[in-house]
């Protein structure tokens, strides 16, 4: 016969109790492979209040532009640093399509053409320059050229303007350009700030004689 110490002393042993805890890491990657089939990535589920979206094109185009407006830096923070060209390719396209009919009140059929046409051969030239000047920094090519698009789209239809023209580039290609760099490339302002000013000011010197007002 045995004396049990645990019994006399009134301890009452317990069935075990498993320790395991579930990896947080391994649910949120299954999380995102789930929903990336779904085409997100964890970039774009962040990301897609920064987004144009094709499926509400005037509402989207107008939400779009007060973020960047009001919170630029919010803007680029969101902004899915993604290589899909998709979204601002087509924001691309639609702002082509505002900036050619105001052209072709402002300036008649040839403008209107040469602003429907041209947007888009231009920022990949744009956004190779930009991307030369912030090198070093995170990302490349594909996600400058995501930082360049919306702040260059919205500016397309304010360039048939006279007067308005040079303020909003200077605006678009040097302000809201320095910050989209400075956030997404992850360089410092000043030199984002003086990038986008030699650039922005290389550019006004070649268009201005092209360009009335």
């Amino acid at each position: 016969m045995f004396f049990d110490y645990r019994a006399s002393c009134g301890i009452i042993a317990l069935p075990a109790v498993s320790t395991t805890l579930v990896d947080p890491r391994a649910a949120l990657s299954g999380y995102t492979s789930v929903v990336a089939k779904r085409g997100y990535t964890r970039d774009t589920i962040r990301g897609g209040a920064s987004e144009w979206d094709v499926s509400r094109p005037f509402s989207s185009y107008l939400k779009v532009l007060g973020r960047l407006l009001v919170h630029p830096i919010r803007f680029f923070e969101l902004l899915p640093k993604v290589p899909d060209p998709r979204a601002p390719g087509l924001f691309l396209v639609f702002s082509s399509l505002l900036a050619a009919l105001v052209w072709f009140f402002a300036g008649g059929l040839y403008p209107a053409l040469a602003a429907l046409l041209l947007p888009l051969p231009i920022s990949l030239i744009l956004a190779g320059a930009y991307h030369l000047v912030a090198w070093g920094g995170r990302y490349g090519y594909a996600v400058v050229w995501r930082v360049l698009v919306y702040p260059f789209g919205y500016l397309l239809p304010l360039t048939a303007i006279p007067g308005l023209r040079w303020g909003a580039t200077v605006y678009a290609g040097v302000v809201l350009l320095a910050v989209g760099l400075a956030v997404v490339k992850g360089i410092t302002f000043g030199r984002a700030f003086l990038s986008c000013l030699v650039v922005t000011g290389l550019l006004l010197f070649a268009v201005y004689p092209a360009l009335p007002g």
